[in-house]
This record gives C-alpha cells, structure tokens and sequence, in this order.
C-alpha cells in the first residue's frame, strides 16, 4: 500500500485513541468527540493508570494533560518514550500561559504535538486525525525499513557463506593454475555483488535524508557504457543470456560518470534477474531532441528485455522507496534499485520511466537533460 492509500485509509478508519486527565467533565467530552468521529476511546484520570491501560494495550494515539496530581504528564510521556518501539503518538494538553516549562521538557521528551486549553472542538477532531495518519505512516514506513534491512542481510549471507567455502578451496595443495583463476574471479565476482548492495543502501539513505548530491561534467558515453558491460557481460554469458547494446558513436552527455553507471547498473542487473535462460536484454542510448516526457531534449538510456514484463497496476508504484513488485518479491533481493535509480537521475535534472518493452518485456529509460555544450570539444 502506497503513503497516499495508507493516508486515505487512515482518514477513512478510526483510530486507537487513550485520552487522560484528572477531571471526568473533560474526559466524557473529549470521549464523545472523538467517538462521535469513529475512534475508539478508552479513559485514564491518572497517570499509573494511563500506563497500565498502554501495558494493556497500546493505543495509537495518546492525549495527555499536562498538569495532573502524582505521575504529571512529561514523566508519562518519558515513560511512553522509553518502551522498545517508542510507544504511541503523544498530544500534550496544557494550559499553555502558564505552563511554558512544562512545554519544553514535553518537546525533548518527544511529543509529537500539544493542544490548548480550552480547545476547540473541530480542531481536537481535526489534529487526532491529522496525528493518527502520521503514526500510520511512520509506523507503516519503520516496518518497511526493517523488512528491508532483513532482506540485504539475507542478500549478503549468501555470498558471504560462499566466500567461506572458497577460502577452503583455495587451501588445497593440488589446485591447477586454471583452477585458482577461476576461483580468483568467483571471489571477484561476490565480492562486487556485495559492494554493490552495500553502495546501494548508502545511497538510499542519503536519498532518504536529503543528502545525495552529484557533480556533473562532460564525459563520453564509453566512460558510462563500458564499465557496465565488464561488470555484466560474464553475468549474462553465465546465464546465457544476450546482452546487447546499441550506442551512438562518439556522443558525450553532462552526467556524475560513477553515480549515473550505479542507476544503469541497477536497471541491468534486474533485467537480468528477470530475464529467462536464452532471453535477451537491450541497453539502447539515443538523443532524443523533442524529450520523452518533456519538452526539452534529453539523451536517453533504455534497457529492454525479453522477461516477464511489469503488470500495469504496479507501474505506479515500482519506483517507491522501500516498496517491491510482485515479481520481484517472488524472486527476493531488496528491492531499491529502481527507486535508487530514480534518485540519481532526478539529481541529474532528469528521470525514470518504465514502459512495455518491443522485445516484449519491460523496457526501463533513464533521461537526463542535453545539454547545448554537452558534444563540443572541451576547451
């Protein structure tokens, strides 16, 4: 489910709300509003209270006050904080005139937001719903997070245990000459594989976090295309398939030559996971002076392949963060190449877009902006 669906449905489903404070007049109307909205409201008078009631059962959403006798609020909300998954969405109620202090230690023990008293009704209802598809979402997106940080772990293993089982290989006495080479461009091989996952998750994170940069300048179409075919070609040879690539001659593009080779790596390496044994995957670049899906002229990397194509409904969705096919679910791996790749390219000034391939596959175009001096000699 996308952000915007979870979004939906969050503003769609009520929620799972635990409203406290000291006075019972103020707890019967705030439980009438909110289960008037469609929540399902549970009572607590005290702060003890309140805490077994999450030991219970943890609420989404918490409303606290701020000013209650025995356990205040900051200390409920610190505990709240302290449990092993962060604990619930928390709005501090409080008086706020005169309770300034009371704010700012709410604020570094990590409340999420504070209502005022005397608050008005529309805008409680309005700001637990606002707070309840926060929650889901962050919540939704730590899950995620964590599937896919078990997945790379997974991914690593494999080539990691086969690496423990070539160094018990490479202790042989008899091995041939042949041999060792073999076994040398095997360990090569893994450990590229890895690399290139490990790369993969540092550059989603600094996607994630606003960080990603690139420094553009001019460079050939071989400084991009030919390091891909070293890495690729034994991997399609291995698989038997045909890799094939059709390239103007001598065209330069304006493009960060090591980031944008990891956006076409991406988009290779799954166009060869998908593709059968005797298919075929296609790396095409052409200029394109009208734009694919702009106005402005764009140099155009497509791969294409023979494999099972992408269904219409995920097209939408393919490139999410954290977020994977049908497909590739069914065949494993962690699913942030093509959101990485986008990424690079949207970096670029450029983009990402999936069609049908004519091989009858799926075909991926990776298009970044040309640029007038982009083919003139340099200087």
């Amino acid at each position: 489910m996308t952000q915007k669906e979870l979004a939906s449905r969050a503003r769609d489903t009520g929620g799972d709300v635990l409203v406290v404070d000291d006075f019972p007049d103020t707890l019967a109307l705030y439980e009438a509003l909110l289960t008037e909205d469609g929540h399902r409201v549970r009572t607590a008078s005290n702060g003890l209270d309140a805490l077994s009631k999450v030991d219970e059962s943890e609420p989404e959403i918490v409303l606290l006050d701020v000013s209650m006798p025995g356990l205040d609020g900051v200390e409920v909300l610190r505990r709240l904080r302290a449990r092993r998954n962060g604990g619930p969405a928390v709005m501090m109620i409080t008086a706020a005139r005169r309770e300034p202090h009371a704010i700012e230690a709410g604020l570094k023990q990590g409340a999420d937001a504070y209502l005022t008293k005397p608050i008005d009704a529309r805008e409680l209802v309005a700001r637990v719903r606002a707070g309840l598809v926060k929650f889901r979402l962050e919540r939704t997106l730590d899950a995620e997070r964590r599937d896919h940080i078990a997945m790379l772990v997974h991914d690593l293993r494999h080539p990691l245990s086969s690496l423990a089982l070539i160094a018990e290989v490479l202790e042989s006495e008899d091995m041939t000459p042949e041999t060792r080479r073999t076994v040398i461009d095997q360990i090569r091989g893994m450990v590229s594989e890895m690399t290139r996952l490990v790369d993969g998750m540092l550059v989603a994170s600094r996607l994630e976090a606003g960080i990603f940069t690139v420094e553009p300048r001019l460079v050939t179409l071989a400084e991009i295309i030919d390091p891909t075919l070293r890495v690729f070609a034994p991997v399609a040879a291995r698989r038997h398939v045909d890799l094939r690539v059709e390239r103007p001659g001598d065209d330069r593009v304006r493009a960060d030559a090591q980031k944008l080779r990891q956006a076409l790596d991406n988009i290779i390496a799954n166009a060869l996971k998908f593709t059968p044994r005797g298919g075929c995957v296609r790396l095409r670049v052409w200029h394109d002076p009208r734009g694919v899906s702009t106005r402005e002229e764009q140099v155009v990397f497509e791969v294409a392949d023979t494999g099972p194509g992408i269904p219409t409904g995920e097209r939408s969705t393919i490139f999410d963060r954290y977020r994977q096919g049908s497909k590739g679910r069914a065949v494993g791996g962690a699913g942030l190449g093509l959101a990485i790749a986008r990424g690079i390219a949207k970096a670029h000034g450029g983009d990402v877009e999936v069609a049908s391939s004519d091989l009858g596959g799926a075909a991926f175009r990776i298009m970044l902006p040309f640029r007038d001096d982009a083919n003139r000699p340099p200087a």
